[in-house]
């Protein structure tokens, strides 16, 4: 390389340096900002007395539970507002009717038995149960169940395991959308009772309460919002 050729290249590097220089400068500051709004994006901790249900837990509030508005300091702010929780201070029997999957059916009988319980503990009771191939052919027992007027709530339970694909997560998301779709048509609750999708067999057995907790959860719904064709029995 002659000297003119050597000096020409070295007058090109010295001009590019300044804007790399202000690049670099601009990608840090850049990163930096990134960092910072990324903290001022997170989530505060909460607080350590903070109570939630570990998983696999029964979820039934506990009679001394006490909630911030009945709090004594909290009682003016709430004066002017009616506070309710459903299905609180009634003891109306409610009639269920349970759609099981067979798939897993050691782990499906120990729900329904954990389902039954909880029922009879509400002062509800189960007066049908039908058993289905799978998930994806719940829908259409719900719906039937939801036109049962001598019924007023539904409960699934199932098992949706964690497999090589996405076929479960495909499976479980069609099947809420659908029984929450039926839910507000019908005006009946429908209760999810149902593990996974994702789950593992040790999961599972550690969640067999998701049975009790959905009749508790229908149950209480149901005492709440009551069916039209029991309203329209009452008015003859």
């Amino acid at each position: 390389m002659d000297r003119a050729t050597s000096t020409m290249f070295a007058r090109a590097r010295a001009n590019a340096r300044p804007g790399h220089r202000a690049r670099t400068v601009r990608a840090a500051a850049k990163g930096s900002s990134e960092k910072k709004r990324g903290r001022a994006n997170e989530r505060a901790p909460l607080p350590r007395e903070y109570a939630h249900h570990a998983p696999g837990s029964v979820q039934e509030t506990d009679d001394v539970v006490r909630w911030g508005y009945a709090e004594p300091e909290a009682r003016e702010k709430w004066a002017n507002t009616v506070i309710t929780h459903v299905g609180d201070g009634s003891r109306e029997p409610v009639r269920l009717g349970v759609c099981v999957g067979e798939f897993h059916n050691k782990l499906m009988d120990r729900m329904l038995e954990d389902a039954r319980v909880a029922a009879e503990t509400m002062g509800a009771t189960i007066d049908r149960v039908m058993w289905v191939p799978g998930t994806y052919e719940a829908p259409l027992v719900v719906e039937n169940m939801l036109q049962d007027p001598t019924l007023d709530a539904c409960v699934v339970l199932g098992y949706i395991e964690k497999g090589s694909t996405l076929h479960g997560q495909e499976m479980g998301s069609t099947f809420s959308i659908i029984a929450k779709q039926l839910e507000l048509e019908y005006g009946k609750p429908v209760g999810m009772g149902i593990i996974g999708p994702g789950a593992t067999a040790e999961q599972a057995e550690e969640r067999v309460a998701y049975a009790g907790n959905a009749v508790r959860a229908s149950v209480r719904m149901a005492r709440t919002f009551t069916p039209a064709e029991a309203e329209d029995d009452d008015e003859r």
